[in-house]
């Protein structure tokens, strides 16, 4: 039998975050991953995702490029090319990251983990028991469960695509649907996307979904609502996908079809009922310090607790964790300044409270509302959609929430990050002087 002070589950950002903290503080740290480590973002998420979501932006560019007086002639994608470039950023990572953590002295053990009791699991054979657990096994997709769903693919699949497909059903409204549908209709695939309900993007503000929604469609990317697949079947060499909707009984032909339901927690393998954890439909049931509630030995973080799945969220909660092993439950995690971006072309962004979660707050407050795309920032760069929705407290008070839509609208959230934060108002967002003509100086103008 091995012990720990701490017993690691996963090597994704939460876990690797936890380890090199708490390893550096002296403490004796065991990580346990079947493998490969590195975590979904750096793997098959955000770092490989951004390389395919860049070449679609260049080529967005190149394509606009008339307008500010440059003639190109016949545009090509040499998508092997890109597929190699994506590689060179993931390939390297699991080794660099397992020399990392052999420089640090944590131990390794490559398998599944289970718990056979609250203070110990079995990896590997072995028998292992820890002072504190943490468990960062981050997500898997949402199973789905008609006929014919072990033939949609998953992002995994769709980032080792060797070339672009034809045709393209996306099964979800969310996130990952509307960034790989931006990739891929520019790259000239057929895009349809089948939604569960009426309203894209559940959980964002209102007008931030029907902007998405409506600049999307300019891409050619078809979007049928209530729709409720029944079954994805082999057809004359292509996938048919039935579903139903408002008008009856449909189907769509598609060369690839991907699964952009949502991500669940990854926790069914451990067996936490014998480790006395309380879990719920999200993931693992936690308290502000990211502490089980029923397992005080046990932490969980990023999207094993599924709270915010957002990569440097969970390399934050592990900051969180790590801390509160060492000291005893000091900080709260805290998400209400987390900025969200959607890699669309060109993205999305939102942090803070939407104008209908202020209202439902009862807080009173002023809303501003642009269309930006005339203004003379965006019409010099030739922005296609610049748009913005900012909520305060009324009479220039602080800052309460944002959503961007537009060039620069990654980076500029980060303003209104910051403002919510620290109390800045929306009167002195104003009254700060920016450099023009730069994106960010649209702020001046955007705010209440």
């Amino acid at each position: 039998m091995k012990k720990f002070d701490v017993v690691v589950i996963g090597g994704g950002n939460t876990g690797l975050a936890v380890a090199n903290r708490v390893s550096a503080a002296g403490r004796r740290v065991i990580l346990i991953d079947r493998g490969p480590v590195g975590g979904l973002c750096s793997l098959a998420g955000c770092n490989p995702k951004k390389v395919f979501v860049r070449a679609s932006e260049v080529l967005d560019e190149v394509r606009r490029a008339s307008e500010h007086g440059i003639d190109i002639g016949t545009i090509t994608i040499d998508w092997e090319r890109v597929w190699r470039r994506k590689h060179s950023f993931t390939d390297p990572v699991p080794e660099s990251t397992e020399r990392g953590l052999a420089a640090k002295g944590v131990a390794r053990i490559r398998g599944i983990a289970r718990f056979a009791a609250p203070d110990m699991l079995i990896a590997a054979d072995e028998e292992v028991r820890g002072g504190a657990f943490v468990i960062a096994t981050g997500s898997r997709p949402r199973p789905l469960t008609f006929e014919g769903a072990e033939l949609v693919k998953t992002t995994d699949d769709i980032l080792e695509l060797r070339h672009p497909p034809e045709r393209m059903v996306v099964i979800g409204a969310g996130v990952v649907a509307f960034e790989f549908s931006h990739v891929f209709a520019r790259l000239g695939t057929r895009v349809t996307i089948l939604m569960r309900t009426s309203r894209a993007l559940a959980g964002f503000d209102d007008n931030f979904s029907e902007h998405a929604v409506q600049f999307t469609k300019t891409l050619g990317v078809e979007f049928i609502m209530d729709a409720r697949v029944t079954s994805v079947n082999q057809s004359n060499g292509a996938l048919r996908v039935d579903f139903t909707h408002a008008d009856g009984a449909a189907s769509r032909e598609a060369d690839f079809v991907l699964n952009a339901a949502g991500r669940v927690a990854a926790i069914a393998e451990l067996d936490l009922v014998a480790a006395e954890v309380e879990t719920s439909r999200r993931g693992v049931v936690v308290d502000e310090f990211l502490r089980s509630r029923t397992n005080r030995r046990v932490f969980a973080g990023g999207d094993a607790h599924g709270i915010l799945q957002l990569s440097p969220v969970a390399s934050y909660e592990g900051r969180v964790i790590a801390r509160n092993f060492l000291e005893g439950d000091v900080v709260k995690a805290d998400y209400t300044t987390v900025p969200q971006v959607i890699y669309t072309t060109p993205p999305l962004a939102t942090v803070g409270l939407t104008e209908t979660e202020a209202r439902a707050r009862d807080i009173a407050i002023d809303v501003a509302t642009n269309d930006m795309k005339s203004w003379k920032v965006y019409a010099i760069a030739g922005e296609e959609v610049a748009w913005a929705k900012v909520v305060s407290e009324r009479g220039g008070g602080r800052v309460l929430g944002a959503q961007l839509f537009g060039a620069g609208a990654g980076d500029n959230i980060h303003f209104f990050a910051l403002a919510i934060r620290c109390g800045i108002t929306s009167t002195e967002l104003k009254e700060f002087v920016y450099a023009y003509p730069t994106f960010a100086s649209a702020i001046q103008s955007a705010v209440p």
